[in-house]
């Protein structure tokens, strides 16, 4: 059994000393969420600037390179190792710059996961070029990518929504470097800020998530993560930076210094947005999910669209059946078949951001349709085109034993409700397969 180098009294915060490619092999914790900063492999005896000073850009031994295959291969070792150590829905986070990331990259791929995005850093605060021969520095790609192609991963989409001005949340992240008072507890040569860190920890994790670092340094990842309510185990090699770990974290058991730190945080509308999150933070309630039917011919042309229809009254006052409830879905799939091809979900969704009845007199191309109502379906933004969910449908995962009027409504092509859940659950079948 391993022996921690520190173990906090909460019990949230774990840290353990020595090489993490020996350490990880010898326990089976599996982890929601993994954040690795490994070596960029960019010590090569060049000069930067640094609060107005010249400095050298060398972090130490285990940041130089030993060339482009030596580069592959220890990414490629602890990459599978690491990866042994998530969760089959655990997803994973790696920062890097030009010196490590395509590198990352290959390797990823390489070994089975899904790259979800790649997220790039712009810090409002970077060090300006010393040379004045390039453009200057200031920005770095972090990977987020998935253990599993086909088992669906965890995304809070509403409160990146919220944090962006109630607009989807792009990959271009504007966040400062480190502050003067995120360095309290020492110094470390590679450190993260905690904005950019709290924010991909509240993106990818639920409440009381585990969390792992394979390469730690000052711990950020754990300071972040206990911030926000998740655990943490952090490993490294230097006593030094284990030290500076530890008392971050001895920091924080003060509950108005923790407090102090999330008011801080850069990345929220206003200073007390998180404290207000963290302490009323909850798992997602279901999200209900509209099925809209598509002809398979035009499901081309509907992509590009913010809008969608579903025939609400007919000729004759007759009034489509509905399920209770669709008016409330905040998700849009898109589904099509029929006839003697299988009724299958086309891949295509869409968050809702509005529905609201129209006449026909009112929409362009329908003015002369025998259907006199449409429930006009505004959407944020088009349609995402999901290969994970392009399957035939499985009427049994989709709705309970109960719920037979969306299952009927479904094989009639109209308009059923469903939850996203039961959709995950259905893809995971898909896979299981």
């Amino acid at each position: 059994m391993i022996e921690p180098y520190y173990k906090s009294d909460d019990k949230n915060f774990y840290l353990l000393k020595g090489d993490t490619m020996e350490l990880l092999p010898q326990f089976e914790h599996k982890f929601d969420m993994v954040f690795a900063d490994p070596p960029y492999f960019l010590s090569n005896n060049g000069l930067s600037i640094q609060s107005g000073k010249i400095v050298s850009v060398n972090k130490g031994d285990w940041d130089k390179s030993e060339g482009f295959d030596y580069i592959n291969d220890f990414n490629r070792k602890w990459l599978s190792l690491v990866r042994d150590k998530m969760k089959d829905d655990a997803t994973i986070w790696i920062s890097g710059s030009m010196h490590n990331i395509f590198s990352v990259g290959q390797i990823l791929n390489e070994l089975g996961f899904k790259i979800l995005n790649v997220i790039t850093w712009e810090k409002t605060n970077p060090p300006p070029n010393f040379s004045c021969r390039y453009f200057t520095y200031s920005t770095e790609q972090i990977i987020w990518a998935r253990k599993c192609e086909k088992v669906p991963h965890y995304y809070n989409y509403e409160l990146m929504k919220q944090l962006n001005g109630d607009k989807q949340m792009k990959d271009v992240w504007k966040l400062p470097a480190i502050a003067p008072w995120e360095k309290s507890c020492g110094k470390h040569p590679t450190q993260k800020p905690l904005s950019v860190l709290t924010r991909l920890i509240l993106a990818s994790t639920k409440p009381d998530a585990w969390i792992l670092d394979p390469f730690s340094g000052s711990s950020t990842t754990g300071i972040a993560a206990n911030l926000v309510g998740r655990k943490f185990l952090g490993i490294d090699q230097e006593e030094e930076f284990l030290s500076i770990s530890k008392n971050r974290k001895l920091e924080i058991e003060n509950s108005r210094t923790a407090n102090n730190q999330r008011n801080k945080i850069a990345g929220f509308i206003d200073k007390n947005q998180l404290s207000a999150f963290v302490e009323n933070e909850e798992p997602n309630e279901e999200i209900k999910v509209a099925l809209g039917f598509c002809r398979s011919k035009d499901i081309a042309t509907i992509k590009h669209d913010k809008t969608f229809y579903f025939q609400a009254v007919e000729s004759n006052n007759r009034v489509k059946d509905f399920p209770i409830g669709i008016l409330e879905a905040k998700r849009l799939v898109i589904y099509s078949g029929g006839r003697s091809n299988p009724i299958y979900l086309t891949g295509l969704t869409a968050e809702i951001k509005s529905v609201e009845l129209k006449h026909k007199s009112k929409i362009i191309g329908k003015q002369n349709s025998e259907t006199e109502f449409y429930y006009e379906v505004t959407l944020d933004e088009v349609f995402i085109d999901d290969e994970n969910i392009k399957f035939a449908i499985n009427v049994n995962s989709l709705f309970d034993k109960s719920d037979e009027k969306n299952s009927k409504l479904l094989q009639q092509f109209l308009p059923a409700l469903t939850t996203w859940e039961k959709i995950l659950k259905s893809i995971d079948n898909q896979s299981s397969r």
